[in-house]
């Protein structure tokens, strides 16, 4: 049986797997990451008209602090099916999905309409560490935008550490999975000086392209990558590999 190393937070890891039961894979869970929420001042919301959250977690973080009535009025941009299905559980109603679910695919989905969008102020809560794609690209083209770190991701050992390096040097992990550059940094932090060598022996997995670059600036190859970045594409793809 094929093995496949999923890297991200133990929670969505464990759903990840639950997705491949009954399948020819052995999943191996190893949470390299973890969140913990960062605070910020509520009153800040106020001033925003456009929310644009990138993530799951940055919806979970940000409405620990913020009450979902406050941005009922609001225009709510998602950046992907699962945070606006986060979102719809808050209450919240048409919202804005790009084409593709990544910050390309939003300044796209702005850059269309950007007479609606050029008079608004808009707020992206998300990690303390991201891409500044949107910040950078619409910085002259609306009022104003605002990063606001929610929360922050750090490193996690997993207990299995020494199990998972057994794997890697008998070479009998098959595809290893990175969804976010973290995932792909802390893995080379907790296998420092054979991690590169360990990850040239697998399929290396990847959920966007953002992901994909963090990949490539370590000097290592993307083996699979789907069309459309969610999980459940990611799935389809390996099921491809192993027919």
């Amino acid at each position: 049986m094929k093995k496949i190393l999923i890297t991200r937070e133990k929670e969505e890891a464990l759903k990840f797997a639950q997705k491949l039961r009954n399948t020819e894979l052995e999943v191996i869970i190893f949470p390299v990451i973890k969140t913990k929420p960062i605070y910020f001042d509520s009153k800040i919301i106020s001033k925003y008209d456009v929310f644009i959250f990138p993530s799951k977690n940055a919806v979970r973080y940000f409405f620990e602090n913020v009450s979902a009535e406050d941005l009922k009025k609001k225009i709510i941009i998602a950046v992907g099916e699962k945070t606006k299905k986060a979102l719809e559980k808050k209450g919240f109603k048409n919202i804005l999905l790009p084409e593709k679910f990544s910050s390309e695919g939003v300044l796209s989905l702005i850059l269309k309409d950007i007479d609606f969008f050029k008079n608004k102020k808009i707020l992206i809560p998300r990690a303390k560490k991201g891409i500044d794609i949107l910040p950078q690209k619409l910085k002259n083209e609306v009022k104003e935008i605002f990063v606001l770190p929610v929360y922050e991701t750090v490193l996690n050992i997993p207990e299995n550490k020494e199990n998972v390096k057994k794997l890697f040097e008998e070479k009998k992990i098959d595809f290893s999975v990175f969804t976010s550059p973290s995932t792909i940094e802390n893995f080379l932090k907790i296998f420092p000086e054979e991690g590169r060598e360990y990850l040239k022996s697998t399929c290396i997995t990847v959920i966007g392209t953002t992901t994909k670059k963090a990949v490539e600036e370590k000097g290592l190859d993307v083996c699979l990558i789907p069309e459309k970045f969610t999980i459940d594409e990611v799935i389809k793809k390996i099921k491809e590999q192993l027919s």
